[in-house]
């Protein structure tokens, strides 16, 4: 089963008030909701969002017993201010977003997230979205491949790795993840295949990012997020990549910074925008050792939180 990363650091972070109302962007299998729910009680509220539909029944499931109204909406955690809209709620205490990937989904053979299982090449975190890792291999030319393994996957073996793909599916071998996994291990020579992580990892994980686009519009969304929040509300953002962690960093900057007008000459000084937010993070937060060796898929976790303030 998943485990939820850092809960003890979130609910420090978010801290949300008896009777209040917070929201699980990314509710998963319910761990970090469960938390959040406890916290706020009979009288609070929960709004528990995730864009795959079968983790949003799971996180129901797992969560029949609590105590506090909860909402669940199949929805991406970027239109969490249109789903606030449609609720009819101004604003909430607290938000978290948790932007990895559940154990559930990765261990499930059907989604092909993973390589040590033969399956087809889905991907998909929303499987009600058209385009799967199939779709997108047989398309992607070869420029646009190694972009891709380069940027979401740091894999520096990134062009021949893509050649082989591209190879493969021009032989009608491209059909399942034991196909790109061997793609993998055909262009990295044996010799410098590591040991600690297998050669496919980072190939898996940039053709992942690539068909959910994951990292499309982060920054944007996070300023959007902030808005949600009532003054004294705090969001809290766990990432795993270093470009999603860079969005959230990013986003917190832009609205802890004071913005002034333009100086325009004889015109009168205009008032310096208020900041949106404070940063309670100036460095992210990282799991403890005790909790890495407890939840290996926690490793690269990052969390960020900062509180709204204007």
């Amino acid at each position: 089963m998943h485990k939820p990363v850092m809960v003890r650091e979130v609910l420090e972070y978010l801290n949300p008030p008896v009777g209040g109302v917070v929201v699980d962007a990314t509710v998963g299998a319910g761990g970090h909701a469960r938390a959040l729910a406890e916290r706020v009680g009979r009288e609070g509220t929960l709004i528990a969002l995730d864009r795959d539909a079968q983790m949003l029944a799971l996180a129901q499931q797992n969560l029949a017993d609590i105590a506090c109204m909860a909402y669940y909406l199949h929805a991406d955690y970027r239109s969490l201010p249109e789903v606030l809209h449609e609720l009819q709620i101004d604003a909430v205490d607290a938000i978290l977003v948790d932007m990895g990937v559940c154990s559930e989904q990765l261990d499930d053979p059907e989604r092909g997230l993973a390589f040590r299982y033969d399956a087809p090449l889905d991907m998909r975190l929303d499987r009600e979205q058209p385009t799967t890792a199939y779709h997108l291999l047989q398309r992607v030319r070869l420029p646009e491949l190694v972009r891709i393994l380069r940027e979401y996957g740091g894999e520096q073996w990134a062009k021949p790795i893509a050649r082989a793909i591209i190879r493969r599916r021009d032989q009608g071998r491209m059909n399942t993840t034991g196909d790109l996994a061997a793609a993998v291990l055909e262009a990295i020579p044996k010799k410098f295949q590591e040991k600690r992580i297998h050669p496919a990892t980072r190939t898996f994980q940039a053709i992942r990012i690539a068909v959910n686009r994951e990292l499309d519009d982060l920054q944007p969304a996070f300023e959007a997020m902030a808005g949600c929040l009532k003054v004294g509300g705090v969001i809290c953002v766990l990432a795993y990549h270093s470009l999603e962690d860079r969005a959230v960093k990013h986003a917190f900057r832009n609205l802890s910074q004071r913005a002034r007008e333009p100086v325009v000459v004889g015109a009168p000084a205009q008032p310096a925008d208020r900041p949106v937010l404070e940063i309670l993070t100036p460095k992210p937060l990282e799991p403890s050792e005790a909790e890495v060796q407890d939840n290996p898929r926690a490793r690269s976790a990052k969390l960020r939180a900062a509180r709204r303030v204007g």
